[in-house]
């Protein structure tokens, strides 16, 4: 079997942190957030994955490699101009074949049956079947409605209003190539110009409720506590410490991720933080409910709570920081 990881978008709701690296390499757990989702893909029984890039591809490129590490072959397309949803998948419609292919949100993390989709799928005769959630706020996510055998009939609210279970869609579906051929050439999205002209129709789409892990990083906010949310799932400890991490004796860290060769020296304390690999916490100083990129350094004693710390020269343009040196502080939304 064949997928697709939409990895094209340009993260803005994630700077500053995506103006270091694209969305869906963004360290999670110490490891790119991508990498998740190609090993649930080689546990459905996926061999090939097409991966778009747009954003800093070559972060996504360097981060994965050929993919054999995860049992798949990658192929990597780039797009001059961000094509969406539906776009993206049309522009390389030849690689899926006659198979039905899973295609994938790559800027979210997912511990979900992918194998049961794909299934369900199969079973059913539908022409797409949507991975869906409970749904927890209808404010924030789209309602999917469905019937008691699944059957989707609107997608917020369109092509009309109805009646029924009410679930939101987790970015995570099983195609029939041939769909493509429905969409434009060039931009498009796979729900508003795919699937609601299909419902319209009355065309076959199956929806299929999955229990697992799943968090949106649509924030900096989002991103750190879903890490710590994860963290509490592994066990009481609570403490991530990547491979060459150095944490002196005397520092005292919790509910916190600490990337590989990062160094937390002594008399420091850090808590429901995010360190990435690289990042640096000095003597006696204080990190508090905060992101330290790659290059970040909290100083000795200084005290750095719900704040993004990177250097200051990755920000280009970026404006709304506090200067600590050669350091910048964001605050965190």
């Amino acid at each position: 079997m064949k997928a697709m990881v939409l990895a094209a978008g340009l993260g803005t709701r994630m700077r500053p942190l995506t103006l270091l690296r694209a969305k869906p390499v963004l360290p999670v757990l110490d490891r790119p957030l991508i990498a998740f989702t190609l090993e649930r893909l080689a546990r459905a029984g996926v061999r090939d994955v097409v991966v778009n890039l747009h954003h800093l591809p070559e972060t996504v490129s360097s981060a994965l490699g050929s993919g054999r590490r995860f049992g798949l072959r990658i192929l990597y397309v780039h797009e001059p101009r961000v094509l969406g949803t539906g776009g993206g998948p049309r522009g390389v419609r030849d690689f899926f074949g006659r198979e039905p292919f899973l295609l994938v949100n790559g800027d979210v993390y997912l511990d979900l049956d992918l194998r049961r989709l794909v299934a369900r799928h199969r079973a059913s005769g539908a022409l797409a079947t949507l991975a869906l959630r409970r749904l927890p706020d209808p404010r924030a996510y789209s309602t999917v409605v469905t019937d008691r055998r699944g059957r989707i009939l609107s997608i917020a609210g369109k092509p009309a209003p109805a009646e029924g279970a009410r679930s939101m869609f987790a970015g995570v579906h099983v195609l029939e190539p041939r769909l493509l051929e429905r969409l434009p050439e060039g931009a498009s999205d796979s729900v508003r110009d795919l699937y609601v002209p299909l419902l319209a129709e009355g065309a076959p789409l199956l929806g299929v409720r999955l229990e697992g892990a799943w968090y949106d990083f649509g924030r900096p906010s989002l991103y750190r506590d879903a890490q710590l949310r994860l963290l509490r799932a592994r066990g009481r400890r609570q403490v991530l410490k990547g491979r060459g991490a150095r944490v002196a004796g005397s520092a005292v860290v919790r509910r916190s991720v600490v990337g590989s060769h990062t160094r937390v020296a002594a008399g420091a304390r850090v808590s429901g933080s995010v360190l990435w690999a690289g990042a640096s916490v000095e003597a006696g100083a204080r990190v508090t409910r905060a992101i330290v990129a790659e290059g970040g350094v909290v100083g000795a004693g200084e005290r750095a709570a719900d704040v993004i710390v990177m250097p200051r020269a990755s920000l280009e343009a970026w404006t709304d920081f506090e200067e600590h040196g050669e350091m910048a502080w964001v605050r965190i939304a």
